[in-house]
């Protein structure tokens, strides 16, 4: 969920620095947990593990938030769900430093493990610090910084981790759009790919994969130790406190500008009239409508991501737009194509919650932008 600073710090190159070389009983575990940030890759916040060892130098902290944006096609990789996230290792003060320099607080939370449990931390730490094990598919809900930490804890536990009941679930998409909030277009784009997977109530494990989830949940979470429940962590302490990063901006301005749009495009297809207004209107919106459409269509069938597909938006921009778009340049007839484009939009809304799908209240005035120019070609009342 991170960029890190430098590449070079790759835990391929830090294996000399391998946990098990120390004794487990005189090491300390901690889950160190980073507030957001304001950038796109940091708006979720941070998780991270630290391992320190009493009476040594050794302080280092293991980061699966690692990825590169030189990387080759990036966002392609990333939409099509083939972008590697890779795991480093580097020492604490190091971390804590690029934290704080960001702005962004950080709390730390001891784990309540056995030295058996310690010593199986540590074997798979360095099970994920082997050359070929350092690079893991990213999947932002299902596996992340945060979960490949819940992940590794679990395991370690000699029994049973027992996560906190609540009775109230809520979706993927209702667990992140508080921190989308903070980038309103940002948010705007997630809730037009994000699909009915994302809809899904996520169990107390599935939330954590939200960096300040993983954090409350481990907190209130028991292990099993001796056929006795205790605490999985420590209190939670604040070792950066600083305002927070992320503030929420302007949400309402994507909502706005779509709605103004709409009453432009209502003027210029009800009221003016005007065959160049109309002509410019489509030379503006079918080309972008249509793109979106190949992009729905993309992201629905060929995308890895789970939580892109079954997307109900590809109703309401639907695949015949970019259709409708060439037989309009090519001076053809399209009126018939026009009616059945049109009747496949009119069915997003009802289809979405019928099927329980989340709406961003910028896309209703989205969809109908492109309906009213389709509504135009349909020639109702006409001789087709």
């Amino acid at each position: 969920m991170r960029k890190s600073i430098l590449l070079a710090v790759l835990a391929a190159f830090l294996l000399p620095l391998n946990a098990t070389s120390q004794p487990a009983d005189s090491a300390d575990v901690y889950l160190l947990t980073c507030a957001p940030g304001n950038e796109s890759y940091s708006i979720y916040g941070h998780t991270a593990l630290r391992i320190a060892i009493r009476g040594t130098s050794f302080d280092m902290v293991y980061n699966w938030g690692i990825f590169d944006f030189s990387t080759p096609n990036f966002v392609y990789r990333f939409a099509k769900g083939k972008l590697d996230y890779l795991l480093g290792a580097y020492s604490y003060e190091r971390f804590l430093e690029e934290y704080i320099n960001e702005g962004r607080s950080v709390w730390s939370q001891k784990l309540n493990l056995t030295v058996a449990e310690k010593e199986k931390m540590f074997e798979l730490v360095n099970e994920n610090l082997r050359p070929e094990n350092i690079r893991y598919r990213y999947d932002f809900f299902f596996d992340n910084c945060a979960t490949r930490v819940r992940d590794i804890i679990v395991d370690a536990a000699a029994d049973t981790v027992i996560f906190p009941v609540k009775e109230k679930k809520r979706s993927f998409r209702q667990l992140i759009d508080p921190y989308q909030k903070v980038l309103p277009w940002l948010d705007l784009g997630a809730d037009m790919l994000l699909g009915l997977q994302a809809d899904r109530k996520a169990t107390v494990s599935d939330e954590m994969f939200l960096p300040v989830h993983l954090r409350d949940n481990l907190a209130s979470a028991v292990i099993i130790h001796d056929g006795k429940q205790e605490p999985l962590t420590g209190p939670v302490e604040t070792v950066a406190d600083l305002p927070a990063a992320a503030t929420i901006r302007n949400t309402w301005v994507p909502q706005a500008v779509f709605w103004v749009v709409f009453l432009f495009v209502l003027l210029v297809t009800f009221v003016f009239k005007r065959p160049a207004l109309e002509k410019f209107a489509d030379f503006v919106f079918f080309p972008v409508y249509s793109l979106i459409a190949i992009l729905l269509v993309f992201t629905n069938i060929f995308s890895e991501h789970d939580a892109l597909h079954f997307n109900l938006l590809f109703l309401g921009i639907n695949i015949l737009i970019p259709v409708l778009a060439f037989l309009l340049v090519a001076g053809r007839k399209a009126a018939k194509m026009s009616r059945l484009t049109l009747t496949i939009s009119a069915l997003w809304l009802p289809a979405s919650l019928i099927a329980g799908q989340g709406i961003n209240p910028a896309l209703i005035p989205v969809v109908l932008i492109i309906m009213t120019r389709i509504f135009s070609h349909c020639r109702f009342g006409k001789s087709l």
